[in-house]
């Protein structure tokens, strides 16, 4: 492979990179999961798996919780014990937060093969 060629695939990895991101925060949003707070932080009981919280949590690709556990904002809740909890109740399981970059590298390598059929 050429220097050219490479410094190209470069540019176009990261161009789609950055569009996959754009993609990620467009369809993610974390409101989605506020009904789940009460009983991640333990000031409500776990949900029944036909609450709010649970079809929210359905709702969610892991892609959207992968992006919510990298955020120190809303990781923390997503970190608790209660969120395994919650998970439990509503039989869904939270992607681990060291996978999470190559789940999404996993997602962008998919978009590339996709685009070039």
């Amino acid at each position: 492979m050429s220097y050219a060629s490479f410094i190209l695939v470069m540019v176009l990895s990261t161009i789609l990179m950055v569009e996959v991101q754009v993609s990620v925060a467009d369809s993610c949003n974390v409101m989605n999961i506020m009904a789940c707070v009460p009983s991640m932080i333990g000031i409500a009981q776990p949900p029944s798996r036909d609450s709010p919280c649970c079809s929210s949590l359905h709702a969610e690709s892991e892609t959207c919780l992968c992006s919510y556990l990298k955020n120190p904002e809303y990781g923390q809740y997503l970190k608790m014990p209660g969120a395994a909890r919650v998970a439990d109740a509503c039989r869904i399981s939270f992607p681990n937060p060291d996978t999470c970059l190559s789940f999404m590298f996993i997602n962008f390598q998919d978009r590339i093969i996709n685009t070039q059929d």
